[in-house]
């Protein structure tokens, strides 16, 4: 049974590289389209409630993010001046 579906396999692989060298490059690029396209039906767009509701929290993320950044730099920056001159 294992031969079977390993036979199955590589026939279908075969099958794949067959077409795949029948299509040509413009055949394989006017499909790549076409699955973008299929694709991009699926997407569904936020509402603008969703939206606004998404910005405001990746914008107040980075706010945060640049907080803790600048409180490192200070801190390092601190401990840096500390070491290398001894003053405060």
């Amino acid at each position: 049974m294992a031969e079977e579906l390993e036979q199955a396999n590589e026939d279908l692989v075969e099958t794949a590289k067959a077409k795949r060298a029948a299509v040509g490059f413009i055949g394989r690029i006017a499909l790549f389209v076409r699955q973008v396209i299929g694709e991009l039906k699926k997407v569904t767009r936020p509402t603008t409630r969703e939206l606004v509701n998404y910005t405001g929290v990746v914008l107040g993320f980075v706010v945060v993010i640049m907080v803790v950044i600048l409180a490192l730099d200070l801190v390092f920056g601190k401990l840096v001046i500390l070491t290398f001159t001894g003053k405060f």
